[in-house]
């Protein structure tokens, strides 16, 4: 297994681009709806040397439908055997349904 390394996850979801990002984000690109963080912790520094996350919000392409979340995370792991960090990403989608589904009510 690799040491470095990337994967994404991709969804749609059913709130308008712009209101769905900004419900979340605390460093953002605006124009380009994206935020990136350098994540660290137990959970991450255990595993992992370097873990950066990426999520970038665009509006569907018929306006006013909704909008597509890509949540793309590049790692590098301590060791071989140290599986690929997909439980986060699956954590984050998650996550960030849940907020779709509030910001829809």
């Amino acid at each position: 297994m690799a040491l470095h390394g990337d994967s994404s996850g991709e969804f749609d979801i059913k709130s308008p681009a712009d209101k769905f990002f900004t419900s979340f984000a605390d460093d953002i690109t605006k124009e380009k709806r994206t935020v990136t963080l350098s994540l660290s912790g137990n959970l991450v520094s255990d595993s992992y040397k370097t873990f950066k996350a990426t999520i970038t919000v665009t509006p569907a392409e018929d306006e006013g439908n909704g909008s597509r979340v890509v949540w793309t995370v590049e790692f590098e792991k301590i060791r071989h055997d140290i599986e690929d960090p997909m439980w986060i990403i699956d954590i984050l989608i998650n996550y960030l349904k849940e907020t779709d589904e509030n910001l829809n009510i």
